[in-house]
């Protein structure tokens, strides 16, 4: 396959990371501050656990990402720490690396499993930012200021930042339901907030759903291309079911996506390839989650009772908790891929809290709690603040 379709096909796919903005040549600062990159992905959790980058022949360089952790994109700036946004989703890092040129045309590389992706970037303009413009792949210099200005457009990371998490998922399927009723699929909202229906589709729909309605927190609804008849199957009013114009699935094996305004939230496969067959007619309950899964798990094993520590509060405390009766390795792990921690967990399932006082030795920013054992590979996030 030729490598750049090669590289086009890597950046469809939800979990995969991608270039998304550049700021080489910024003004009103000195040249060695101010210039950054932007890189994003979709879908969380995500089947890789290091991202790495390169410009052109320079040493690449590597960035740790928690496999289930809520980042869906990364900042790498070199200014001060304070120049970081508050943003939920956001990994914020330094730009350590050799500077971006400013009065030529650079090529970076980016890696993260099998994914893949390249910017072709032309001469930097001062103040302006480099963007992809998405018909034609090209980098261009943008009209407005990029991060400064909150210029470029919002992505999944906005969703997240509301809702707290990816709010919808796939979680029941009927490729091929008995004769006389059409394909449906369920999507379910995971979060106590309501999430407007507006604008999902199977991410082929030309037309996606049109709809004031919400889904209600921890609730369910039915999307299929024929609602009347599934409705007179059902022989019930009280099943909320909306129509869409869903592409037909093929019943031994396919993959089903859900989008809302274009952006993917889930996906399911199904078929010889996954280990995951259908019976004809059925259907096929889906656990929440894209798929590959990082752990084979439904039910959450690794929880953390903080999210963000402050070192100045002389109290504060990680704590975890392991809903998991094996043995496991647990390793508390730096920002830099730095391994501060490590102990054998014999662990019986119980509601008891481990305290975790090494977390004071993370430095400021990202720090990740990993387990891994028999049947469990898991890793949860935290932010240490001054």
């Amino acid at each position: 396959m030729n490598p750049l379709i090669m590289g086009a096909a890597m950046f469809l796919l939800p979990e995969c990371p991608y270039f998304y903005e550049f700021l080489p040549d910024p003004t009103d600062v000195a040249d060695n501050e101010g210039e950054y990159l932007i890189v994003k992905w979709e879908s969380t959790p995500v089947p890789w656990d290091t991202l790495y980058l390169q410009m052109e022949e320079h040493n690449p360089f590597a960035i740790y990402v928690a496999p289930d952790s809520f980042f869906t994109e990364l900042l790498l700036h070199r200014s001060a720490p304070e120049a970081c946004p508050a943003k939920k989703g956001l990994l914020c890092q330094p730009l350590t690396s050799t500077a971006l040129p400013n009065s030529r045309a650079s090529l970076w590389n980016l890696s993260a499993g099998f994914c893949r992706d390249t910017a072709y970037l032309p001469v930097p303009k001062a103040g302006k930012t480099l963007v992809r413009d998405l018909a034609s792949g090209e980098w261009l210099v943008a009209s407005g200021g990029g991060l400064a200005t909150e210029s470029y457009l919002p992505t999944l990371d906005s969703i997240v930042s509301i809702y707290g998490e990816i709010p919808l998922y796939i979680s029941e399927v009927a490729p091929c339901p008995e004769e006389g009723i059409p394909e449906w699929f369920e999507i379910t909202n995971r979060t106590v907030q309501a999430f407007p229906l507006n604008g999902i589709s199977d991410c082929k729909a030309k037309t996606p759903l049109k709809s004031a309605d919400s889904i209600k927190g921890k609730s369910s609804v039915l999307i299929t291309k024929h609602s009347e008849d599934l409705k007179d199957f059902l022989g019930v009013e009280e099943i909320p079911i909306y129509q869409v114009s869903i592409a037909t699935l093929k019943n031994t094996n396919d993959t089903l996506r859900l989008c809302y305004n274009g952006i993917k939230l889930d996906s399911v496969m199904w078929g010889k390839a996954v280990n995951r067959p259908i019976k004809c007619p059925g259907t096929e309950k889906i656990s929440p989650g894209f798929v590959p899964k990082v752990t084979n798990n439904l039910k959450k094993v690794l929880q953390i009772s903080e999210r963000v520590l402050e070192r100045s509060n002389k109290k504060a405390m990680l704590r975890i908790r392991i809903n998991w009766a094996a043995k496991s390795e647990l390793r508390l792990i730096d920002r830099g891929g730095t391994h501060i921690l490590k102990k054998i967990i014999n662990n019986q399932i119980n509601d008891s809290w481990i305290e975790i006082p090494e977390w004071r030795r993370c430095q400021n920013g990202p720090c990740f709690i990993h387990l891994q054992g028999e049947g469990i590979n898991e890793t949860a996030a935290f932010i240490v603040r001054p």
